[in-house]
């Protein structure tokens, strides 16, 4: 994940402020790690970045890992042994937080949806007047 732009930002920003190309590379890798971690852990499912956009976790990829995960689970299920016991509890663990990752974003559609619908009715009830 690394935006279209950067190979015009790490010139541009190495001669403003006078640092060598492998050191803007270095910064922006830490940069876009902080990124991912925030996005993989799974707790924020949207990261904004002024100036560069949103990003955001695909709610197709979340139900694809939920099932991977399912079909994972069954497998141990059906022959269990102690390691799997392990893997099946973490499985279940990232299931539980994808779950919640598909939730908020379902939630925050649903706001989007209603504030979208109620510009729409301002914009319309505004019309209304003029006429």
């Amino acid at each position: 994940m690394k935006p279209k732009k950067l190979k015009n930002l790490i010139p541009q920003l190495s001669k403003e402020l006078q640092l060598s190309e492998e050191e803007i590379k270095s910064v922006l890798d830490i940069y876009w790690d902080k990124v991912r971690k925030l996005l993989s852990s799974l707790d924020h499912n949207r990261v904004n970045l002024k100036g560069l956009g949103t990003f955001y976790i695909k709610p197709w990829s979340v139900d694809k890992r939920i099932r991977i995960n399912d079909s994972l689970i069954d497998r141990y299920v059906e022959s269990p042994t102690s390691s799997g016991l392990t893997i099946m509890n973490n499985l279940l663990k990232d299931n539980m937080k994808l779950k919640k990752v598909k939730e908020k974003e379902i939630e925050s559609n649903k706001k989007r949806e209603e504030k979208k619908y109620e510009r729409r009715n301002q914009t319309l009830e505004g019309e209304g007047e003029d006429s």
